[in-house]
């Protein structure tokens, strides 16, 4: 009898011990390691909630600084050798630049010409370039620029992976999809590094991989254009679902009481209209979720909420009323 009950005491200590093991590994696998970085002009911020976390995450920065050396401003990037060189022959580029520009290209299509990276000359013509506040251009001088604007002189030769301005003074603006690009990107280096919980938020691009610890779905929330640390609701994404926002209260100035914001049309050379103050998408791809938010904002309502039906998109729209509009399949958890 002694004997037998050492036994079970011994399974039982066994299988506290086997139990406590789990317990701690388990939390130790749902306890989140976050590590950010100044990246592309903004902080990115990547949490994981799985083993190897710290590996995972290095890789995924490594990835997204490779992204950066190609389409940012150092001298030797895909970018500035484009600029330099437009107006002549064309130039190989990087694979990463490539598919960049391929679906830039596709969208400036399907956007009917609202989301154009050729926007350059403009946006550093209104002062909005890296780091600029902003400033009042005379309109002479953005008649001379919009002839170097248009992706229709942006050229791309599949055969070889060239590109070419066509134009000299031309120049790209990589700001309304680079991010989101990356983003992407990056969350493949997670997927291939067993990563099966994930968010890659880069403030306006925010990437999921699995459905968060709880297995809910990852909640983000959505500020209010107009009263700074309020939300309008909060939208829960799911995996491998991207968000894409734009909003007119990060960088503008004001002139007679007038709101100019860093979204510049390319057809007008104007920034856009005052009438969307912020746009949310959500899809599965972060840069389309990119793209198309600086599409809203620089067409009408009724061209906007037409596209996403096609697109069979999700979005969220602000106007400068301060009216929320919908796509029918996205839900807006509102705050109590």
């Amino acid at each position: 009898m002694k004997t037998f009950q050492k036994i079970i005491l011994v399974v039982l200590l066994a299988g506290s011990l086997l139990g406590f093991f789990w317990m701690a590994q388990s939390r130790i696998v749902n306890e989140p390691l976050t590590r950010s970085r100044l990246m592309m002009g903004t902080i990115i911020e990547i949490t994981v909630f799985d083993k190897n976390a710290e590996s995972a995450i290095t890789a995924a920065f490594t990835r997204i600084q490779q992204i950066e050396d190609v389409i940012g401003r150092n001298e030797l990037s895909d970018m500035n050798r484009l600029a330099a060189q437009a107006g002549g022959p064309p130039l190989k580029v990087g694979p990463d630049t490539w598919q960049i520009l391929s679906l830039a290209a596709e969208y400036w299509r399907k956007t009917d010409g609202a989301f154009d990276v050729t926007v350059n000359p403009l946006v550093e013509l209104w002062g909005f370039g890296y780091d600029g506040e902003g400033n009042f251009p005379a309109p002479a001088a953005i008649k001379a620029a919009l002839p170097k604007v248009g992706s229709d002189k942006l050229q791309l030769f599949s055969n070889t992976q060239q590109v070419r301005l066509a134009k000299p003074g031309m120049s790209l603006s990589m700001g309304g999809i680079a991010k989101g690009y990356a983003v992407e990107e990056a969350a493949k280096v997670l997927q291939a590094k067993g990563v099966k919980n994930a968010m890659i938020n880069a403030s306006s691009s925010i990437k999921v991989i699995g459905d968060g610890p709880g297995g809910r779905g990852w909640r983000v929330g959505v500020e209010n254009p107009r009263q700074a640390g309020k939300l309008i609701g909060v939208i829960v994404l799911h995996s491998g679902e991207a968000m894409g926002t734009s909003a007119d209260n990060k960088r503008f100035f004001i002139r007679d009481s007038h709101r100019y914001s860093h979204i510049i049309d390319p057809r007008t050379g104007q920034p856009a209209p005052e009438t969307i103050a912020l746009a949310t998408v959500v899809t599965d791809n972060a840069a389309t979720a990119d793209i198309i938010t600086k599409a809203l904002f620089l067409n009408d309502l009724a061209w906007s909420m037409k596209f996403l039906k096609e697109e069979n998109l999700r979005a969220v729209m602000v106007d400068a009323t301060g009216k929320v509009h919908m796509t029918p399949g996205l839900r807006l958890l509102r705050q109590s």
